[in-house]
């Protein structure tokens, strides 16, 4: 579905926009980019997806349809953030099992002092498992030596293209994203847009409940700069039942994904009774203002 014209680059800043690449059709749990026209959204039905992610009322979320209603089931809490900057101390963090940071704790000036503090601050949570993939801005981490970085984050699990399985509950972490020019120097782990799907979004597994990557997938809360390969992964093969990333901080929030809504997309994958799924912008860093946490309580 993918096509080597579907980005054309700004001639000043060499970032790469989308074009001639059908849209995710989405139902917004919070408000939506004012960007995004309203012929792309529809009501929201909130037959899979409950609550507003916050601690005292966090989203709750199943596995599958076919869970819905059951009692006695495994449960797991996660605490999930993006795009801190060096303010993560400034924030609320409730308590829960997982704690998750989808990238961007520092800025790229300061990285490789401020990761340290980042780190020493991680090692304050209680949480049992908190895990960190990285972002454009942490530059100190070398994409060659993901064991490095482990080291420089030893209070978290460092994800390089990796999948950990926490109690039944897989999860696979990706840094990476579409490549901007050479006017950016907040620029780790940009790849080539035109092969990112062939050389890193077609290793993510599938059957996994989690997908953690940095920047968005193009049409979902991404100011239209979104990567259209992870979109057509996401939605055609992967599926997993959460997709959490960062990176655009303007565009933080909730969307739901329906199969039903999007037979255009999903083209010769389109299933009418695929499981739903749940889109999250994490970004914390609001301008003058900061985010909060998001919070799940997930089923299986």
């Amino acid at each position: 579905m993918f096509k080597m014209r579907t980005y054309r680059w700004c001639c000043w800043c060499s970032v790469p926009r989308v074009k001639d690449h059908p849209r995710a059709v989405l139902h917004h749990l919070t408000n939506h980019p004012l960007y995004q026209p309203d012929s792309e959204t529809v009501p929201f039905n909130p037959s899979s997806i409950e609550g507003a992610g916050t601690d005292d009322n966090p989203y709750v979320v199943y596995r599958s349809r076919d869970l819905l209603g059951r009692t006695n089931l495994k449960h797991l809490r996660f605490v999930c953030v993006s795009d801190t900057h060096n303010q993560i101390d400034q924030i609320f963090i409730p308590h829960g099992d997982v704690f998750i940071h989808c990238g961007d704790a520092v800025y790229y000036n300061t990285s490789s002092r401020d990761i340290v503090r980042f780190n020493e601050f991680i090692g304050t949570l209680p949480h049992k498992w908190k895990l960190f993939i990285s972002g454009n801005h942490c530059v100190c981490l070398n994409p060659k030596q993901p064991d490095h970085s482990q080291k420089l984050l030893s209070n978290m699990t460092y994800l390089q293209d990796q999948l950990i399985d926490i109690e039944g509950v897989r999860i696979y972490g990706s840094p990476w994203r579409p490549k901007r020019g050479c006017f950016y120097r907040a620029e780790a782990f940009g790849y080539d847009p035109k092969t990112i799907g062939r050389d890193k979004w077609s290793n993510i597994p599938e059957n996994i409940d989690l997908l953690l990557t940095h920047g968005p997938p193009y049409s979902v809360r991404d100011y239209n700069s979104g990567c259209p390969q992870l979109l057509d992964e996401i939605v055609t093969r992967v599926r997993p039942r959460i997709h959490m990333f960062g990176h655009m901080h303007g565009s933080r929030g909730a969307s739901l994904y329906k199969s039903e809504d999007n037979q255009i997309l999903e083209g010769d994958h389109f299933h009418s009774d695929a499981n739903d799924i749940l889109f999250l912008n994490l970004a914390i860093h609001q301008g003058r203002r900061l985010g909060t946490a998001v919070v799940i309580d997930y089923y299986y």
